[in-house]
């Protein structure tokens, strides 16, 4: 079933061999595999950052009036085994 194939152990397995990819594409410039990839566009404090964040599960982008985040963001994912997650996770709260 395709469905059982998204699980969270299959998704996270993925990670990175996808950062691979992007890593062997980057350097060599082929365009040849499309890579997964989310665009979020809207008009001003729509909750574009907000959305971004939800998909990260953690608050990391500046917060203000007017325009805050006027720039183009590329994030991308990291595995991180388990073991170095609690570490990792104290590195971020503390920064």
């Amino acid at each position: 079933k395709i469905s059982s194939f998204y699980n969270s152990a299959n998704m996270e397995a993925l990670i990175p061999v996808i950062n691979k990819l992007q890593d062997v594409f980057n350097t060599v410039g082929a365009d040849a595999i499309q890579l997964p990839q989310i665009i979020v566009v809207g008009t001003q404090s729509s909750g574009k950052s907000s959305v971004i964040e939800s998909l990260v599960g953690r608050s990391f982008l500046p917060r203000g009036t007017g325009i805050v985040t006027r720039r183009p963001l590329v994030l991308q994912l990291v595995y991180c085994p388990k073991e170095d997650k609690e570490h990792r996770s104290a590195e971020l709260d503390s920064t």
